[in-house]
């Protein structure tokens, strides 16, 4: 019986100590942001809604654009932290028009930007899909429509001593199959394995582009940028596989074991407040960072940094003409 009951404890403190390993690191650093602005784009659920909640803690001045208004949240938020200034303006990263309507919102409600944090994101569309532009939705929001939207409030983060941007990447990256060539995966859009393999690797394509793109940001801007790994959270970002009758029931039987080896929100907005949090000699520009530590991505090469730049710049200037 002693045996037993020892081989229980025992089991019970691996299976403990594992689970405090998947659920991953807390930022323990802190810094007064009391006086910093930061905008976040996603806010309406999942992780960035989460980071709305931890930032308001400190404070700070924030400004999040979301496809829909979460007037639940923000009386929440009014509610419980009313020193803390909190707006919304619609952001749909698809619409061009709408980036264009965020920022000039966004231009009469604030001065400056200290923070930047490029959080929304569309993952695993069962079905092809493609913006109102003409590009594969992920593509188009997960990092075109960020790209356009980042390069557009330069002005204001300049305003700020010391901007940053912060790109909320992947470790998905590492399916890496970008082509600058076939940017809206025309090879991949006939297959019947679209919904089940070549997705994701859609979706890896866009968050190694946003590790890219934090390379090469302080180069052509003189901005501090870095990317990092949420890790794998359980949000709303599922909501494309959650859509399927089969996938619910099987997340459902699955639940138990797939909560276990996951985060939810609260740890997967901790890497998000390291990079806020962190001084000036302590962030590492272009940087990569997982579990509230600096780490590598597994693909990165400057010569494809710069190439992509200048392909979104192109890329820019032509959807700009079509859209006159």
């Amino acid at each position: 019986m002693w045996l037993y009951l020892i081989l229980s404890l025992l089991a019970l403190t691996i299976g403990y100590a594992f689970r405090i390993y998947f659920r991953g690191k807390e930022c323990k650093i802190n810094r007064d942001i009391s006086k910093k602005v930061i905008v976040i784009t996603g806010g309406s659920k999942g992780i960035g809604q989460e980071t709305i909640r931890q930032l308001a803690k400190h404070n700070c001045s924030i400004v999040f654009g979301s496809r829909t208004k979460p007037i639940e949240f923000l009386n929440h938020l009014n509610k419980y932290y009313p020193k803390a200034t909190i707006k919304y303006i619609p952001l749909d990263l698809q619409n061009w028009n709408s980036i264009k309507q965020f920022i000039e919102q966004l231009k009469i409600e604030v001065k400056k930007i200290d923070f930047l944090i490029n959080n929304a994101a569309i993952m695993g569309t069962l079905t092809r899909q493609l913006t109102q532009y003409g590009l594969e939705s992920q593509f188009g929001t997960n990092y075109l429509g960020p790209f356009y939207l980042t390069q557009q409030l330069i002005p204001l983060l300049k305003q700020s001593e010391s901007p940053r941007i912060i790109n909320i990447a992947s470790v998905a990256h590492t399916y890496e199959d970008l082509d600058l060539k076939d940017i809206n995966c025309d090879r991949w859009a006939n297959s019947i394995l679209w919904s089940r393999i070549y997705t994701y690797r859609a979706y890896g394509n866009t968050k190694l582009s946003l590790i890219m793109n934090a390379q090469e940001f302080s180069k052509r801007t003189g901005i501090k940028a870095c990317s990092l790994h949420p890790g794998v959270v359980r949000s709303e970002v599922l909501q494309f596989q959650l859509s399927t009758k089969w996938s619910e029931w099987l997340l459902k039987i699955l639940w138990p074991f797939f909560a276990y080896f996951t985060k939810d929100c609260y740890y997967g907005c901790q890497t998000t407040l390291y990079c806020i949090m962190m001084n000036d000699d302590q962030f590492v520009d272009g940087g990569y960072y997982d579990n509230c530590q600096l780490s590598q991505p597994k693909y990165t090469s400057k010569k494809r940094a710069e190439q992509l730049w200048d392909f979104t710049l192109d890329l820019i200037k032509k959807i700009e003409k079509e859209q006159q």
